[in-house]
């Protein structure tokens, strides 16, 4: 990793979530991408020179100053597990009811630590501030200091969000928002600096250049993912499909998902983050077929880096990502992915590769940061 990009050491508080820990634990089976991208920062960050304190669970491991104000990740915390762990895995009686109780525990426990951060900010302790955005929260809170923060927005921008984000720009300068796609920030151009793609840890993800003969797709089960459409592809073709990821007892899961599983369609469920990372690489190919905006994707690039190619359909970040016919293929329907399986072996893996290499390193993301940090500075 590169180090000592500038000579100016920059004073940065960075903060994220306190539901989990950072990174999450090798027993944790989510794929929470706003985590291991703040770890990821926080980490190359310090090594290249700064003075970065990383706001988080005591349960989190890094080279940063970690400051906790005595709180374990949401969790782990024994003492709120009545209130928590009922709502960690959500039924299919009330769940949109379970979903806002949920919601409202998670963000009611980060308020406590960033509270702490802002106390800190406002002594003028920080040079600048850098907060994963997860909802709204931080906002208040940073409005009270003059003090830089940037903030990363993960999920697709909606009219209401982008015009309460608009809002806040204008009445607090010291405010900048960074975009993960053009997709992304296609609504509201004038509210963002700048563009910076989600990077991965290379080294996690290892280059496979012989697959074996199944397809795979993974990440939330929900109708947005098109968990289903990827399951008619597989059996259009007669082929093996592996399905990894969170699913909900919801109508979907019930009445889409579950009565197609089988022989040749195999739910694996959540698996610890580290053990997906051999899935990718064993797969000819990866279904995304996606139906709405995803701003980012960070499964596409996780399966490109291991060499397996993409087969998406042209939502959201999608072109941003894939290099169709080079890197996958992008396509709009059932029968168009059909259409691209047969062709996979026109992919050279190795091309899969080298794109993530170029343009989606953790190396590259964090010069970017770096350079809008030093800027704002």
């Amino acid at each position: 990793m590169k180090k000592n990009v500038s000579k100016k050491s920059l004073r940065i508080a960075i903060f994220c979530a306190t539901e989990f820990s950072i990174p999450p634990t090798p027993a944790m089976k989510d794929i929470y991408a706003p985590l291991w991208l703040t770890y990821y920062i926080a980490e190359v960050l310090k090594k290249r020179g700064h003075r970065v304190t990383l706001f988080a669970g005591s349960d989190s491991k890094t080279g940063a100053k970690l400051v906790s104000d005595g709180l374990i990740s949401l969790a782990e915390n024994k003492k709120l597990s009545r209130f928590y762990q009922p709502l960690s895995k959500l039924r299919r009686e009330n769940f949109y009811q379970q979903l806002l109780d949920r919601k409202g525990i998670i963000e009611e426990y980060d308020y406590l630590l960033l509270s702490r951060m802002y106390r800190e900010v406002l002594k003028k302790k920080f040079d600048i501030v850098y907060i994963n955005l997860i909802g709204l929260r931080p906002l208040p809170l940073a409005a009270l200091s003059e003090t830089p923060t940037v903030f990363t927005l993960n999920a697709p921008l909606s009219p209401f969000y982008g015009y309460v984000f608009s809002e806040f720009k204008k009445r607090y300068p010291q405010f900048h928002f960074i975009g993960i796609s053009r997709n992304q920030v296609v609504s509201a151009p004038k509210l963002f600096r700048k563009i910076i793609y989600n990077g991965i840890d290379l080294r996690k993800f290892s280059f496979n250049s012989k697959p074996k003969k199944y397809l795979l797709t993974a990440g939330r089960i929900a109708e947005s993912k098109g968990i289903y459409e990827a399951i008619q592809v597989a059996k259009r073709l007669k082929e093996k499909l592996i399905i990894v990821g969170r699913h909900t007892e919801d109508e979907y899961w019930h009445t889409k998902i579950k009565p197609n599983l089988g022989k040749n369609i195999r739910y694996l469920g959540l698996l610890p983050y580290p053990k997906v990372a051999s899935i990718y690489r064993n797969a000819k190919a990866f279904l995304f077929p996606i139906k709405w905006e995803e701003p980012f994707g960070l499964v596409m690039t996780e399966s490109m880096a291991c060499g397996t190619p993409v087969i998406a359909f042209n939502r959201g970040s999608v072109p941003e990502v894939i290099v169709d016919g080079k890197t996958g293929f992008i396509v709009d329907t059932v029968e168009e992915m059909v259409k691209a399986v047969k062709k996979i072996d026109l992919i050279d893996r190795s091309d899969c590769r080298a794109h993530v290499e170029k343009k989606f390193s953790v190396e590259q993301m964090v010069d970017d940061y770096e350079k809008e940090f030093l800027k704002l500075v």
